[in-house]
C-alpha cells in the first residue's frame, strides 16, 4: 500500500489513487503549547500532517482532515493569544475546532490551500477578520 511521507516522517497510508499535490515543512501547534515538527501535505482529497520521527517517538501524532471538512483558512497574528513570535496558519474545521501551524511563506500557503478548496484567494488578514 502506498504511503504519504518519507523516511524521516511517520507516514500515513494513502487512499487508492490519491495524489500529493503539494507539501512543505511545518510545525503543528498543540493546545499544550508544544510545537511538533514535520511536514504538511495537500493531496487531491486531504490535508495531512506527518510528524518527523523524533517528535513521533515523543508523542507527536499525525493529523489529517478531508478537504470538504476544512471550513476556513486564516491566520493568527503574532503576539495574539496563540500567536507567538510569528503569524500562524489557522485551519478551521467543520463542526468546530481549529488546527494551528507554523509555516514559511504563510501567504503562499494560504493561497494554495484556498485554491485547493475552490475558493478565491484573499489576503490572510482578511480571512482572519471574518
Amino acid at each position: 500500500m502506498a504511503k504519504i511521507g518519507s523516511w524521516w516522517l511517520k507516514s500515513v497510508a494513502a487512499e487508492p489513487a490519491e495524489e500529493v499535490v503539494w507539501s512543505q515543512a511545518a510545525n503543528r501547534l498543540k493546545d499544550s503549547g508544544r510545537a511538533v515538527g514535520g511536514k504538511l501535505f495537500l493531496t487531491d482529497r486531504r490535508l495531512i500532517f506527518c510528524p518527523h520521527w523524533v517528535d513521533a517517538a515523543t508523542g507527536g501524532r499525525a493529523w489529517q482532515v478531508p478537504l470538504e471538512r476544512v471550513a476556513a483558512i486564516g491566520t493568527i497574528p503574532k503576539g495574539s493569544p496563540g500567536g507567538g513570535m510569528r503569524d500562524r496558519l489557522a485551519i478551521g474545521l467543520a463542526g468546530g475546532g481549529r488546527e494551528r501551524f507554523v509555516v514559511n511563506r504563510l501567504e503562499e500557503v494560504f493561497e494554495r490551500l484556498n485554491t485547493a478548496r475552490g475558493l478565491p484567494s484573499e489576503s490572510p488578514g482578511e480571512a482572519h477578520r471574518r
